[in-house]
């Protein structure tokens, strides 16, 4: 075998087979400790012969440029930026509603109304307190009517025998009146004034309240009759108006109408003296 070529040694093994030394800065032969090679400069790639341009640095678009063509974008400040105070405030959790104090004061209001029906059932009087009829007292002449009217104050006498008394006054009127009519020839227009004074005073009459008054219904009853009576007479003079009838015609009528009148003066003076009013008599009314 021939050896190795003359003049080399095992620099020229390690050596770059593309002609270049493999290690640089040194001699060759040199290692480090144990025998591994110290690269000193960067080997280049197998093809860097080859395509020498990718070896090239990306140019910089930048280094180059002109100052006046930079372009720079500015952010718009936050609303709050130039007042600091107008930052707006962190949410708040919103404070819990106020309870209303109807509910109670209706509660204490339908307390205090159980308490008072309890009250009222506790003390509610039991049983009437009307007091017992009194006895009767003994007959004195008078009708069942009048024994079993309740006795009535002095005012509600007072006031019911007035009543009475100002129709009386007014009947005494018109008695006078028929008076000057049966004068005048019975005229129809002044036997038909007394006949409608007559009609009213009727009405009155019947709307009377005596029960105040001793022997009140039976009063009433004969002034009512004593009214119905004349009324009939004053009728009988209408028709046969203008003039007056005679006195056979209305007899029948003027005498139950007498009648009643002197009923009436009978029950009534009593209760006129009690009232402390005039006394009547049949001519009168």
């Amino acid at each position: 075998m021939s050896g190795p070529p003359a003049g080399g040694d095992d620099a020229t093994l390690r050596g770059d087979p593309y002609g270049g030394a493999l290690y640089g800065g040194g001699q060759a032969g040199e290692s480090a400790p144990g025998g591994v090679p110290v690269p000193r400069d960067p080997v280049p790639p197998p093809w860097a012969d080859q395509s020498p341009v990718q070896w090239e640095p990306r140019p910089e678009h930048t280094l180059h440029m002109a100052p006046g063509e930079e372009r720079t974008t500015h952010l718009s400040p936050e609303p709050w930026a130039a007042e600091p105070w107008s930052e707006p405030a962190i949410w708040q959790p919103p404070a819990p509603p106020k309870r209303s104090m109807l509910p109670y004061f209706l509660g204490a209001a339908g307390v205090v109304l159980l308490l008072g029906v309890a009250l009222g059932i506790v003390f509610w009087p039991s049983g009437s307190s009307t007091s017992p009829p009194a006895a009767s007292e003994p007959s004195t002449g008078q009708s069942p009517s009048a024994a079993s009217a309740s006795p009535a104050s002095s005012g509600d006498l007072e006031a019911q025998a007035g009543a009475v008394n100002d129709l009386l006054e007014e009947m005494g009127g018109t008695r006078s009146e028929l008076g000057s009519v049966v004068t005048q020839g019975c005229p129809v227009s002044g036997v038909q004034r007394v006949l409608d004074s007559r009609r009213g005073e009727l009405e009155k009459a019947r709307a009377l309240d005596v029960s105040a008054l001793d022997n009140g219904a039976e009063m009433k009853a004969a002034l009512v009759r004593a009214l119905e009576a004349s009324t009939e007479s004053n009728q009988r003079y209408l028709d046969g108006a203008p003039g007056c009838p005679s006195d056979s015609e209305v007899a029948d009528v003027n005498q139950r109408a007498s009648s009643a009148k002197s009923e009436f003066i009978g029950y009534w003076n009593p209760v006129a003296q009690k009232a402390g009013l005039p006394a009547r008599t049949e001519g009168d009314i």
